[in-house]
């Protein structure tokens, strides 16, 4: 866990301001995440779940994080970050995201997208400006179950969620839409949420860097605020526990293909450090002397480079490899040893 912890804390302020300024970085091993939604990304008493969100990466998973995206509000409407100091403060002043009248899918166009926050912004302009490495994408309550057209809801995702992917190499994580008590209100998310994950599967067949989570099925009636719309405390916390099981499912240590009777000395360890730039290192071990061949693809499928393709003896070995000429994104490495086939996938981050 220790060698994860390159990453740098570098959201506490010197002092509070009235005006929102962009967070600084002073290094790009930092977990750049964009959150796109709209009021379910903000609150105003400290219960985001991009709050509890980074706690648990920087915890658990030893991962720090800088949100990233436009914000031009507070919390609320009008507001100044001044208004909101102790808020300010939990969230250590990394106060960027798509909040206050953030991305909505009924006020998608064919080319923009108007927001009440700031002034219209094209989808493409908002993820390349943001520059993130993950987006998560969570579309709000009320843009469903708010004077809106539901039957066109899926096709405007489906819209949406493409003009993210062509516009940015960041991996983009979809979530179902948070329940709300109100029966017929939660009968349209319901409606709604059913159509996504064939969204999603959609262009993982072509290929694209997406994935989904069904965050709706992680809360119930409990977790919900009084106003019927925005998760409590405890829900936002929920939230936070779903993108981070979705996070690290293709950041941290991923298994495929294992054959349940492969010999317990064949093995490949999760490459360190992870996320890396532009060096990592990849260790393996073989029971006996084997034919090792070892192999790093992109997520299409093809392969990048041959690291290995000889006889080994048995035995630990251990390799770096330069990442240096590749594009930020995620990676897989293969090793086949005999009968035993093993994959993992790597987070590269420029």
């Amino acid at each position: 866990m220790k060698h994860i912890l390159f990453f740098l804390l570098i959201f506490l302020p010197s002092m509070l301001i009235a005006q929102v300024a962009k967070t600084e970085t002073s290094s790009s091993d930092t977990l750049k995440i964009e959150p796109l939604g709209d009021s379910i990304t903000r609150g105003t008493e400290g219960d985001t779940y991009r709050n509890y969100l980074k706690l648990k990466l920087r915890a658990d998973a030893g991962i720090e994080v800088d949100f990233v995206g436009q914000c031009t509000n507070a919390a609320a409407s009008g507001s100044v970050w001044a208004d909101y100091p102790e808020l300010y403060a939990l969230l250590e002043g990394d106060v960027e995201h798509d909040g206050y009248g953030g991305l909505r899918i009924d006020q998608l166009t064919d080319m923009t997208y108007n927001t009440r926050g700031y002034p219209q912004v094209t989808i493409e302009q908002l993820v390349q400006e943001a520059n993130a490495d993950i987006i998560l994408l969570m579309i709000g309550t009320n843009d469903i179950i708010s004077q809106y057209d539901l039957a066109n809801a899926p096709a405007r995702l489906d819209t949406m969620i493409r003009k993210i992917l062509n516009s940015t190499p960041a991996h983009l994580i979809v979530s179902t839409i948070t329940p709300t008590p109100l029966p017929i209100s939660n009968g349209r998310i319901q409606t709604f949420n059913a159509a996504i994950p064939a969204i999603v599967d959609s262009f993982k067949a072509q290929g694209k860097n997406i994935s989904f989570i069904d965050i709706n099925a992680m809360l119930g009636d409990s977790d919900i605020s009084a106003d019927f719309y925005h998760p409590n405390s405890q829900g936002y916390e929920k939230i936070g526990t779903g993108w981070y099981d979705a996070i690290t499912s293709f950041i941290t240590d991923v298994e495929e293909g294992m054959n349940d009777n492969t010999p317990n000395k064949y093995g490949l360890l999760q490459n360190y450090p992870n996320p890396f730039n532009p060096v990592t290192t990849i260790q393996y071990s073989t029971p006996q002397r084997s034919l090792v061949s070892l192999k790093v693809y992109d997520v299409m499928g093809n392969e990048i480079a041959t690291l290995i393709n000889e006889e080994k003896e048995k035995g630990d070995y251990s390799l770096n490899f330069n990442a240096s000429k590749l594009a930020s994104g995620m990676y897989l490495y293969r090793l086949e040893a005999g009968s035993f086939v093993q994959t993992r996938k790597m987070i590269l981050l420029k």
